[in-house]
């Protein structure tokens, strides 16, 4: 076995699957699980990050992380999983409309 780091290309950097993606305009229905509140430093600013397991993507089980550091999704969540014991989890479709700045958020709790 090599010591040399093995080489891999950049559509291969981005496809391991670990992380949700929210593409936009599409409906995303996950499963979240173990959520929690952390400050994270991204890009020399100190930001609070709701970080979830994921275990459920449309439909699929998966074994992803969902998180995110915009404060208009976090206030759609807010209501959702505020009260909930976070190992019991929460199901939740997520619309995001618009791109960078623009960025919007239809949110809705579903039935577990």
């Amino acid at each position: 076995m090599s010591d040399k780091p093995e080489e891999v290309g950049w559509d291969e950097a981005f496809s391991g699957g670990q992380f949700v993606d929210l593409p936009v305009d599409e409906p995303k229905t996950l499963v979240i699980k173990n959520w929690k509140l952390v400050k994270v430093k991204k890009f020399d600013d100190e930001l609070v990050e709701l970080q979830a397991d994921c275990v459920n993507e449309d439909g699929e089980e998966v074994e992803k992380t969902f998180n995110t550091s915009s404060n208009r999704l976090k206030k759609k969540l807010r209501p959702m999983l505020e009260g909930k014991k976070p190992e019991e989890g929460a199901k939740v479709q997520i619309i995001r409309v618009g791109e960078k700045f623009n960025t919007q958020y239809s949110v809705k709790e579903l039935t577990l």
